[in-house]
């Protein structure tokens, strides 16, 4: 089949309409895939999965802080927002069938390799804020929601700064970005993909802190944390606008409040951004910034302590 017949094949549908069972009947069948494949399990088991759970049945010992901010409680409470969140896999899964469909196999196999390799790294390299500090948030009961209950129940949630799910949906949109470009696809056809790729990524950034699975402070982080092991395709400025655009269409956020959160955001990576400039090590300001934000914590408590006693004694 010639490039213009799959592409013509391919007209007027989304990637998010197509299914996800090709990539899993021929990624695990071809020998780069099957490699990249056994790679990217081998750390997500390690590095997110037995590692928090390990220190949830006391296997291990790291402490777990809180990274809750004022601001989250402006964002509600969405359970509806769940279908959402559990779609992040399927989220970069599908753009394997897209490519699978639209290069075919062979040119799109080395893609598949390549990007789960480099989702792997992305694990890996978060892991190595987690092994320092875990960080977690408050959740509200999951209520009668089903998709909620299994997430409290497979998630300990001790891995929330930086969050993976914004680092995975960033990767996602512009390592398939960078694929269409080098495989030659036309401009309107890159834009129209890479379009629907950033929107989605966009739903499932708000939808985590909509579920309260992560905090506003959990989201800079990850986009810190991606300039750095993707400088190539995820720039400074692509951070900004994310952060810019998040939100935009909603109508359950006050337009104040909606700026509010997004100048925080802002404020934290580009605190990141400025401490990250005398280090070697992207991992250094994040660390940083949890033991600050910790003592911070902790000094307001007392704080809050020291007054109530005042108020007392009068």
């Amino acid at each position: 089949m010639t490039d213009s017949q799959r592409k013509r094949k391919l007209e007027g549908k989304k990637i998010k309409n197509l299914g996800i069972l090709l990539p899993y009947l021929t990624v695990p069948f071809r020998w780069k895939s099957l490699k990249a494949l056994c790679k990217y399990l081998i750390i997500v088991i390690r590095d997110f999965f037995f590692l928090q759970f390990s220190v949830k049945f006391g296997w291990k010992k790291i402490e777990v802080i809180n990274v809750d901010h004022y601001l989250d409680k402006t964002i509600p409470f969405r359970p509806d927002k769940s279908d959402i969140y559990l779609d992040f896999i399927h989220f970069w899964i599908r753009p394997f069938t897209f490519i699978l469909k639209r290069f075919g196999v062979k040119r799109a196999i080395p893609h598949c390799a390549e990007f789960l390799l480099a989702i792997a790294n992305a694990y890996k390299e978060a892991s190595r804020v987690y092994r320092f500090k875990m960080t977690t948030t408050t959740r509200p009961p999951p209520g009668k929601n089903k998709n909620l209950k299994v997430i409290h129940m497979l998630d300990p949630h001790f891995l929330c700064v930086p969050s993976l799910h914004i680092a995975v949906v960033i990767l996602t949109w512009n390592f398939f970005n960078n694929v269409f470009q080098k495989e030659g696809m036309d401009n309107e056809e890159i834009q129209l993909y890479t379009d629907e790729l950033r929107q989605g990524a966009l739903e499932i950034a708000e939808t985590v802190l909509y579920l309260k699975q992560h905090s506003v402070n959990c989201v800079p982080a990850a986009l810190y944390m991606m300039l750095f092991i993707q400088p190539e395709i995820f720039t400074i400025q692509k951070g900004v606008d994310f952060i810019n655009d998040l939100f935009m269409e909603a109508d359950d956020i006050k337009p104040e409040e909606k700026e509010t959160v997004i100048s925080h955001i802002n404020y934290m990576f580009e605190r990141l951004l400025l401490e990250g400039c005398n280090e070697d090590d992207w991992a250094i300001p994040v660390q940083k910034w949890i033991i600050d934000y910790k003592r911070e914590k902790e000094n307001n408590r007392e704080l809050s302590g020291s007054n109530s006693t005042d108020k007392d004694n009068r």
